[in-house]
């Protein structure tokens, strides 16, 4: 009897441990959900305003006559007048600092001499435009700094939906880069430079027109016959148009990178491949403008791509080759308002795809 009841005891116990077994390999067969922990989004780096001066005389390109007319602008803006923007604009944007609003109205001053030497000067920076605004709330004083400047009043159109305009946004890049040399902080604020070919109708313009039927048709005669130093511009800026179109049509390739990489002939190299590539590589233009980059431009242009979007935002300016980190804060390229953009400067559909950014559809200029 005792050898029967030790036979049950010892079936119950394998019986026991063979359940355990089973259960056990249920459950590494079948783990439990693993709760992750989602990681916050991660915030672009903003720029550091404060880590470097600003550039002396507004960073003129050297050999640029327009010093004359930065001087004036500078004493313009010295007056009680600048206290009171710089007061008014940190008032409003208690997040800005000093060094950034320095930063941003030196755009704008570079922006205002535009307007001294182009007819139409659309506008690819809500930061840059944001200052131009609270400029306009002091009526006379912003009247007396346009007649100071370029001999009348720099007229500021509302904003609109920003619509593509690659072709504008590569001639204001040209202009751009041939009057001023690059900050660290170019990019950040106007956004990506030589992204877009120019319109193959303002290149044959520019090929086969005269000086005086291209100064009518987009540059500021007004301001050009009340100012030598304008009108040198003027003439200068045609020369080299027309110079680097000769050399397009007679050279197979375009120029050797200058050795410094972040000194004042940058900007104009890669201006002058923009229009070079426009006239020989219009098919294959991102290709080509891309390997004149350097690695680390390359990354700047990738980092603000990927923290920018190609659409217009809902002010009107959308967020975007040459640039600065994925920060950006206002910078934009392209737009086709009916104030800016006719039929040669859209005439390429390449050049008005749906990736264009866009202008907040405002803009100054003369004549």
């Amino acid at each position: 009897m005792s050898v029967i009841f030790i036979l049950i005891l010892v079936v119950i116990v394998v019986l026991i441990v063979a359940s355990s077994s089973k259960s056990g390999k249920t459950n590494r067969r079948r783990p439990g959900p693993v709760r992750r922990t989602k990681l916050p989004a991660r915030t672009p780096a903003k720029p550091d305003y404060r880590s470097e001066p600003l550039p002396a005389g507004l960073g003129l390109q050297p050999g640029v006559p327009l010093k004359p007319a930065a001087d004036r602008l500078e004493q313009a803006l010295q007056t009680e007048y600048g206290d009171r923007l710089r007061k008014r604009v940190l008032g409003k944007y208690p997040s800005m600092s000093e060094a950034e609003y320095e930063w941003k109205l030196l755009e704008l001053k570079r922006y205002f001499l535009m307007t001294a030497v182009l007819k139409e000067v659309p506008m690819f920076s809500e930061a840059v435009d944001d200052i131009w605004h609270e400029m306009l709330m002091f009526t006379r004083e912003y009247q007396r700094f346009g007649e100071t400047l370029l001999g009348a009043t720099i007229h500021h159109a509302p904003h609109t939906s920003g619509t593509p305009d690659p072709g504008g946004r590569a001639w204001f890049d040209w202009v751009y880069a041939h009057l001023f040399t690059s900050t660290p902080f170019t990019g950040q604020i106007w956004g990506s430079f030589f992204r877009y070919p120019l319109d193959r109708q303002r290149i044959d313009r520019l090929s086969s027109e005269s000086e005086e039927e291209l100064e009518q048709l987009w540059f500021n005669r007004k301001a050009a016959a009340q100012f030598p130093e304008i009108g040198q511009t003027v003439l200068w800026l045609i020369e080299q148009a027309k110079d680097q179109l000769r050399q397009a049509a007679v050279n197979p390739t375009y120029a050797e990178r200058p050795s410094e990489s972040h000194g004042p002939s940058l900007m104009p190299y890669l201006a002058g491949a923009m229009l070079f590539y426009s006239v020989t590589e219009f098919t294959g233009f991102d290709e080509q403008m891309q390997e004149l980059l350097t690695e680390e431009e390359a990354k700047r242009d990738a980092g603000q791509q990927s923290g920018a979007s190609s659409s217009c935002a809902s002010s009107g300016c959308g967020t975007g080759g040459w640039s600065d980190d994925s920060g950006n804060d206002g910078g934009s390229s392209g737009s086709c308002s009916s104030s800016s953009c006719s039929s040669s400067s859209c005439s390429s559909s390449s050049s008005c795809s749906s990736s264009s950014s866009c202008s907040s559809g405002c803009g100054g200029g003369g004549d």
